[in-house]
This record gives structure tokens, sequence and C-alpha cells, in this order.
């Protein structure tokens, strides 16, 4: 809008000079000659020498105002004193001193502006006649026409800008929904009322999240089925590797089966909480029992400092996920605690309707660039993907599904060489009142 006022504000200084301009050299051309001619007839009626009484009966029907200066006489029509001083005469155009053929002999005349008059003047025998012509547009005319022009340019750009907005309109919509299939959103879909070629191109783009849709869907639906026929092979040779003698080579397969078993629950645990219809078995569980139960399937031996409410704490919460959170929460911790003194802290506390889990380690942190990709599926900030720094890429990304299948989020903070801390917070409903939190090491 302020664009489109600078534009109108333009166009009128320029129509002011460029019309004032036109007028003026069309009034210099055409108009002034006539007022030749009417000064002719004048100087005829006046005579020589001038002769006052039809000087006046003159100026009493002409509408003029006449002044005559000279020897002996100085007389004037008008009550308005006239002072030649005042007045900047100039000499007309060449072709207004022209005269008609059958005209006689002009004498000698110049133009002047006073005030809002025009004044002519010219010599009859040895006086000075002025001839005050006034002005018909005045000054509240002129003001009056040019904010009406000003008012009308202004409506019609305003006119304009409405138009241009409304026919960008579906612009904003269609960079509002591309921006959401950016955010991962590709149920969302660009509905526009009308026949051009914007509404042509946002059903390309609806078209287009269809195809991507589909595309994705049919993955999905590739990896469920792979990840189940994956679990027979592997059940049958991990029966078959208990029946080999005790060695180095069972333990190494038998670990490697188990990672297996590992990414393929993942895998089918990830897809079922990416899915549309996720749901959550919640019931009240006890955030003392499901602490327990981690640390007896998966970290029988570890040093894990704990942080834990007095009472315990029934919440509603799908256990099993929420004990499949907490594994990869401890996995990452201890995986990363390796030859540090400092063990990995778990911290579990219960405010009004929030669960709050927080996982922190001392290890070797993590690169600012590095953290928000770190809830992506299968990124690892360790290129060389080696054992030893982590595993699939996935434990994050299903903890941030579970996080956020319960209505929560998931968060992280690191700095390199001051380790890291990954919080949870979840809306639960509690069974009991505000605990009070200790430690136990």
């Amino acid at each position: 809008m302020l664009l489109f006022l600078a534009v109108g504000i333009v166009i009128l200084f320029i129509l002011n000079i460029t019309i004032g301009l036109a007028l003026k050299h069309q009034f210099d051309r055409n108009l002034r000659p006539h007022l030749v001619q009417y000064l002719h007839y004048v100087q005829q009626e006046i005579g020589d020498p001038p002769d006052i009484d039809r000087a006046g009966q003159l100026a009493q029907r002409a509408g003029i105002e006449i002044y005559i200066r000279g020897p002996g006489l100085n007389w004037s029509s008008g009550t308005e004193e006239l002072n030649p001083a005042d007045i900047r005469f100039r000499r007309p155009p060449r072709r207004a001193r022209q005269r008609p053929h059958h005209s006689p002999r002009l004498r000698p005349f110049a133009i002047g502006d006073y005030r809002d008059r025009l004044v002519l003047r010219t010599r009859v025998g040895e006086h000075v006649a002025y001839l005050s012509i006034p002005k018909r547009s005045g000054s509240r005319h002129a003001v009056a026409v040019l904010l009406t022009a000003m008012g009308g340019i202004l409506i019609a750009l305003f006119l304009m800008y409405w138009m241009i907005r409304r026919l960008f309109r579906p612009v904003q919509v269609i960079k509002e929904t591309v921006q959401g299939f950016g955010d991962g959103d590709l149920n969302r879909r660009i509905h526009i009322e009308r026949k051009d070629e914007l509404a042509d191109l946002g059903h390309s783009i609806n078209q287009m999240a269809d195809d991507i849709q589909q595309m994705l869907e049919a993955k999905r639906q590739l990896l469920l089925a792979v990840s189940h026929e994956l679990r027979s092979p592997i059940t049958r040779a991990r029966v078959s590797t208990e029946l080999l003698d005790d060695s180095k080579l069972k333990h190494n397969l038998v670990r490697d089966l188990a990672e297996m078993e590992t990414l393929v629950a993942e895998i089918l645990e990830t897809e079922r909480l990416n899915s549309r219809h996720t749901v959550l078995n919640r019931h009240p569980t006890s955030v003392h029992q499901i602490v327990s139960d981690v640390f007896r399937d998966h970290f029988p031996d570890q040093d894990i400092r704990t942080q834990l409410p007095v009472d315990d704490v029934y919440v509603m919460i799908d256990g099993p996920r929420v004990k499949l959170l907490l594994m990869n929460l401890l996995s990452n911790a201890v995986r990363h605690s390796e030859n540090i003194e400092q063990s990995p802290e778990l911290s579990i506390q219960t405010r009004d309707t929030q669960l709050l889990i927080q996982v922190r380690d001392h290890g070797p942190g993590i690169e600012p660039q590095d953290i928000p990709r770190l809830t992506e599926p299968f990124f690892r900030a360790d290129p060389s993907r080696r054992r030893q720094t982590g595993g699939y890429g996935l434990g994050l990304y299903l903890c941030r599904l579970v996080a956020e299948a319960h209505g929560g989020r998931l968060s992280i903070r690191s700095q390199p060489g001051e380790g890291t801390t990954v919080t949870v917070e979840m809306p639960v409903a509690t069974d009991s009142p505000q605990p009070v939190i200790t430690a136990t090491r």
C-alpha cells in the first residue's frame, strides 16, 4: 500500500508539472493573439489623446480596469491602486505580436501578471495605458481540481491494489501448504475455487502430495512386510545357534542375531507409531515398576544414577512403549559414557499433569549442527556408522514418536565436551498427589 501511495504522489506531481506547462504553452500560442486583437479595439476606443469618458464606459462595459498615466493625467477607472513598478512586464511571443492583414498598425505592448489579474501595457500617444483583466480561474478552483484529481488517482490505485491482491491471494495459500509439506504434514491440501493458472497449479500440487503419500504408504507396507518376514528366519537362526557349543563364535552369532531382532522390532514399532491411526494402550502404570523392569531386562550390571519419586506414582501411559523409550535413551547414555568416571543419570518427576523424563550422560557431546537432525530416522552423527558409536539411527526417532504419540515432546541439549541431556515431557493423569523427589545412587 505504501508503494502504491508513493506511485500515486509521483503521478500527481508529474501531471501537475506537465499539464501546467502544456496549458501555459497553449495560452501563449493560441489565446494571447486574441488578446492582441482585443487590445487593438481598446486602443481605438480610448483614442489619442485619451478620452476619459469613453475609457470609463469601456471599462464598465468590458468588466476591466483601465489606468492611464502621462503628462497631466493620472486616471483610474477603479478604486484599486496599481503600481507599475511592482509588475514585471515581458514582451509577448512573436506570433502574439502579429496582426491581421486588414488591421491597422498596432502600437507596441507588454504583458505582466499582478496578483490575480493580467495587465496589458501600451502607449496611447504620450500616455501609457494599463488594462487590468481579472483571471476567471481562481486559486480555490485550482486547489479543488487538484484535490479531486488526487482523490480519483488514489481510489484508482487502491482498486488496482485490491484487484492485484485478490488475483495473487492463492499464492499465499500455496506457500503455506508447501511449507506444511516441508514440515511433514502431507495431509494438507490446497482449496482454490477459481479457474485460472493458479488454480491449476494448486491442483497439480495436490496431485503431487497424493502421489507422495501413495509412495510413502507403499514404502511403509513394504517395510512392514519385509520386517515381518525377517522375524521367522531370525528366530530359526537363533534357535539353531543356541544348539551350538559355547564358544566365542556362538557368542558373536547370538549378539548379531539379537541386534537384528532389535532392528526389526524398532522398524515395526516406528511404522506403527508413524501411521495415521496410532492407538495407545493407556493404563495406570507404576513409575517405579517401569524403571525396575527396564533395569532388570537391559541394564542389570550398569552403574546408572537414578532420581525417582519417594512414593510410587501411577500414571496413565502405554507402559511397553514408554519402556522402549527409556531403554533407547539409557542405551545411548551408557554407550557414550564408556571410559568416563561419571555415570549416566536418569530422572523421572511428575509435576501437575506432566511426566518429565530426563537422561543425561557426560560423554563427548554433539556438534550443534547435528542436534536438529538427531531425531530423524537413520541419522547418525558418526558417518562411519561404527558399532561403538551408535546403533541404526532409529533410537531417538522412535523415542520422539513415542513422546508425540502421548501428546508430548522430546528435546535435546548438548555441548561438545560437556555431555548430552535428553528431556521428554508428556501430559499424563496421575493417581497420587504431588510426589517428593529424592536421589538414589
